[in-house]
């Protein structure tokens, strides 16, 4: 029997996009049911607080953040049968719904929580000013932005955090604001799944952290510095690319080594020349010889394409391009099936993911399948874990195609990958400091480890984490972080976000904030 869902919002035709596409993904959803809608009026409208905040706030959303209208067909033509009735207890037991969303700034009344079984859910930044929240994790310098999804099941029952996502944090508070709105719209589909199939107990979830004060005007000092350098960072990066200089450049270095042992500081480097960068390593051995495909990101086109180069004591060399469309390309991911190589690289920019067979190593290769269509998907990875074969892809589910918070699982037929089964609670990870693949599956001793990013401190390719897979299902996924590398070990690195292993060597990209202009490709 699906589980019965209402929603409590300020006013059923004025719904946000981001709340349509919520009770869009309800409506589609086969386990779920959307019941019908309470609404409380202007009682529930959201209010900025402080002296100056909420006159910058008016401003900059009118400029920053304008929200992606909502395509939702299930849910206009479910308008007219709808129910929509004013939040009180009488109408929501008329509803009869196991849960209760409520989408507004104000808390849930206690009679309402204990209506539904399972109570009334509200997103914790929502219920504090608005604005607020996303502006403490801005002005503070946290790592990342966090969005909890909270229960309250009557007057004398605390609060419950039911889960969390952490985002990475955008430097202007309105976005950030509504990048939480939209991530928030995945994360209650998934618990909303979870409930559905008995998983999730109330009582022993942990109480919720304590609410952001109202913005002030030292926040606003603060938030102004913040905001201003970022706008010059982006600007600064702008004219560093347009001289050459190739900012936020990454570069590969290898070691013989393994990934647990791997020191970064003293593996060898190689030169990127031209005005270019190198990223996304794998490597490949090929007739006795070791071969590193990766990515070069053009810094003229603004695209990537890939190539390959052999890995000698000398250094790499014979680098050739083996792969360039007419879209973005990255993440050479290398496998074999049927005695064949095949690659499935980064094709986010297709909208798709792609393998591709290769004809003629290492430089031939052709358009083999189509894995997912109709998808921003990013750096996927297939892995035979014991007898059972798991797609690990990173894809975005909201408007701004984000790609770094979510990890999404699914369990395949095989290498040619013709039957997909999504993991039950997809993201199985939802953090942008272990989410986004930064290699492949690799496995030592009878274990298995996932390379991740961190993608945090208001950076893409932060670090790299090596993540234990302790249990794989299609019901559950439970992982391990056993080493975590940050750019400490070597002067002017800012990031790292990739690392591979083969045959006792290992590669891992790192990131500088100037590269500096580079030679002529030998």
């Amino acid at each position: 029997m699906a589980l019965g869902v209402a929603i409590v919002c300020q006013s059923e035709d004025r719904l946000e996009p981001w709340m349509q596409r919520l009770a869009e993904g309800i409506a589609r959803a086969p386990d779920l049911s959307l019941a019908g809608f309470l609404t409380t009026g202007d009682e529930g409208a959201p209010r900025p607080a402080g002296t100056f905040f909420p006159i910058w706030w008016k401003f900059e959303s009118r400029l920053a953040a304008k929200a992606q209208p909502a395509d939702c067909p299930i849910l206009s033509d479910m308008r007219e049968s709808l129910p929509v009735l004013a939040a009180n207890a009488k109408n929501a037991k008329a509803l009869g719904a196991d849960v209760i969303i409520n989408l507004t700034a104000g808390a849930p009344a206690p009679e309402l929580a204990a209506v539904a079984p399972l109570g009334v859910w509200s997103l914790d930044f929502l219920l504090q000013p608005e604005g607020a929240a996303s502006l403490r994790f801005i002005t503070t310098g946290a790592p990342v932005t966090e969005l909890s999804l909270l229960a309250s099941r009557g007057e004398h029952t605390p609060l419950r955090r039911v889960a969390t996502a952490a985002l990475n944090t955008k430097f202007v508070v309105s976005r950030n604001h509504l990048f939480m709105c939209e991530k928030a719209v995945t994360l209650i589909l998934r618990e909303l799944k979870r409930a559905s199939m008995g998983g999730l107990d109330l009582d022993k979830c942990a109480k919720p952290s304590e609410k952001a004060a109202a913005p002030g005007p030292l926040a606003m000092v603060q938030y102004g510095f913040a905001f201003a350098g970022g706008m010059a960072s982006r600007v600064i990066e702008k004219l560093a690319t347009k001289a050459g200089l190739r900012p936020g450049m990454f570069f590969l270095k290898t070691a013989d080594s393994d990934i647990i042992a791997a020191n970064p500081s003293a593996m060898k480097t190689h030169a990127t020349p031209a005005n270019e960068y190198y990223a996304d390593p794998f490597l490949w051995e090929r007739d006795g010889e070791t071969w590193c495909f990766f990515e070069v990101y053009d810094y003229r086109t603004g695209r990537g394409h890939l190539s390959a180069g052999k890995l000698t004591p000398d250094g790499l060399s014979d680098v050739t391009e083996v792969l360039k469309t007419e879209y973005h390309l990255s993440f050479p991911f290398l496998f074999e099936h049927d005695g064949e190589l095949y690659m499935m690289p980064e094709t986010c920019g297709a909208h798709r993911i792609e393998t591709w067979r290769c004809i003629e190593f290492p430089n031939r290769w052709e358009r083999a399948a189509t894995i997912l269509d109709d998808v921003i998907a990013a750096d996927s990875s297939l892995a035979r874990i014991g007898d059972e074969w798991w797609l690990f892809t990173n894809i975005s589910t909201d408007p701004f195609g984000e790609m770094n918070s979510e990890l999404h699982l699914y369990k395949v037929d095989g290498p040619g990958m013709t039957e997909l089964t999504p993991h039950a609670l997809n993201p199985v990870v939802f953090d942008s400091r272990t989410a986004r693949n930064g290699g492949r599956i690799l496995e030592k001793g009878g274990a298995y480890y996932r390379i991740s990013q961190d993608n945090s401190h208001g950076r893409y390719g932060y670090g790299v984490n090596v993540m234990k897979i302790d249990h794989i299902s299609l019901k559950d996924y439970r992982e391990t972080m056993v080493r975590k590398i940050e750019p400490d070990f070597e002067a002017g690195a800012i990031g790292c976000h990739h690392m591979d292993a083969r045959g006792g060597l290992v590669v891992m990209d790192v990131r500088k904030r100037v590269g500096g202009f580079g030679g002529r490709r030998p």
